[in-house]
Formats: structure tokens, sequence, C-alpha cells
């Protein structure tokens, strides 16, 4: 009786799925931090193959990709670089001020739905979704502990709201999604900076993304923060 009870425990055992361990961002997208930035657009580059890649190696297979802008864009020149592209799932926001570090968000985004013409309703609702979190960041409630320097943080994102609000252009990054060739379309228009992609392997969530600031003109370091905020 013993023996066929360890049986029945060893084969319920064996049938029972170990809880999985979340995964390891083992990928990610964008410069590592101080990296040289004309070896990150090289990098970016060759991540693209080329024009002769055999099939056989997967060129007709989607990647995921960060698409940098050159300088931050407006929704109607975001919505008209990645016209081509099959999917756009994340949107980076960065309202640009000289001498000032200005704070860098991203939001998930859904594609076009039923009635819509493009993408420009979708990037809009991701701007609004970034106006909606920064003032949702301001406030500190009664206890909670003030971040260093919490009043610069609080005039960094209220301006930001107030110049996305205004129609400034704002959108310095895109997570799309593509081939290699649609990709490399992309990259080779004058408003893009980069374009980088994964290995076709890839899994949405399962990596990092550090968008490319267009201040960032040597190096991947943060960016200066001597200047005054600007009033909202």
């Amino acid at each position: 009786m013993v023996i066929v009870l360890a049986l029945v425990a060893v084969l319920t055992a064996l049938r029972t799925e170990l809880p999985r361990s979340p995964g390891v961002m083992s990928d990610a997208l964008g410069p590592e931090n101080g990296e040289v930035v004309d070896d990150y657009l090289a990098r970016a580059a060759s991540s693209l193959g080329d024009d002769d890649e055999d099939p056989a190696t997967g060129a007709d297979d989607h990647r995921w990709a960060l698409v940098s802008a050159d300088r931050a864009w407006t929704v109607p020149e975001a919505a008209a670089v990645v016209r081509g592209l099959p999917r756009v799932s994340g949107l980076y926001v960065q309202v640009p001020v000289e001498g000032v570090a200005m704070p860098v968000t991203g939001v998930t985004l859904a594609e076009p739905v039923a009635g819509e013409s493009g993408r420009e309703p979708v990037f809009d609702r991701g701007l609004r979704d970034v106006v909606e979190r920064l003032d949702g960041d301001l406030p500190v409630g009664p206890g909670a502990q003030a971040p260093p320097d919490a009043d610069r943080a609080a005039a960094t994102a209220a301006l930001t709201v107030s110049r996305i609000r205004s129609g400034a252009p704002a959108i310095i990054g895109l997570l799309a999604r593509g081939t290699p060739a649609q990709l490399r379309s992309v990259a080779g228009q004058p408003w893009v900076r980069a374009v980088e992609a994964l290995p076709a392997d890839a899994v949405w969530e399962r990596f990092a993304v550090r968008p490319l600031q267009p201040q960032q003109v040597d190096a991947a370091f943060p960016l200066p923060d001597d200047a005054p905020v600007p009033s909202a």
C-alpha cells in the first residue's frame, strides 16, 4: 500500500506543471549607456541586413524594431514615417528643451480601430495617455517621500504636458514591426535617424527599449540639465 501511494505521488508530481519563472529580458533595443552614437547607428543599420540577403535566413520574418527620430516629430510626421509597416505598438515622447533633461515617456499603442483611416488617431490617443500619466505624477500625497529635485521633475512634467496639448512636436521614437525590407525602407527616409531590429524570434514584452534621444549627438549619456525649466 505504501508503494502504491508513493507511485501515485510521483506520477502526480510529473503531471503537475511547475510554476514558470518570469521571462528574462535578454534582448534590448536602443543604445547602451555611454555608447558612441555613431557606433550605435552602424549597429542599428547592420541589424536590418541587406537587399541581397538569402531568403532562407528568414528575411521575410517580421521583426520588432525601434524607429528613432532625427528630431521630435508631429503626429502626421510620425504616421507618415511608418505608413508602410504592418504594426506599430509603442510610442516614445520627449519635448526637447535646450539645457534641460526632459523626461522620456513610453506608452503602448493599439492599432487603428474600425472606421479609422490611419495611425494619426492612434498616435493622438498615445499622446493623451502620456499627458494623463504625467499629470497623475505631479502631486505628491501626504506622507509620500518626494524624489530628489522634485520641483524640477514636476516642472519638466508640466512643461511636457503643456507643449503636447499645444501641438508641439514630441514623438522621438516608435516601436514597430515589419520585415527587414520594410524596415530598411523606413530607415531610408530623411526624418529617420536609425532603425534597429531584433532577431525574428524576439518575443513581445521580453525585450527592453532604450530610446535614442535626438539631443544625444556624441554618446548615449544623460543630457545636460543645468538650464532653467521654462514656464509651462
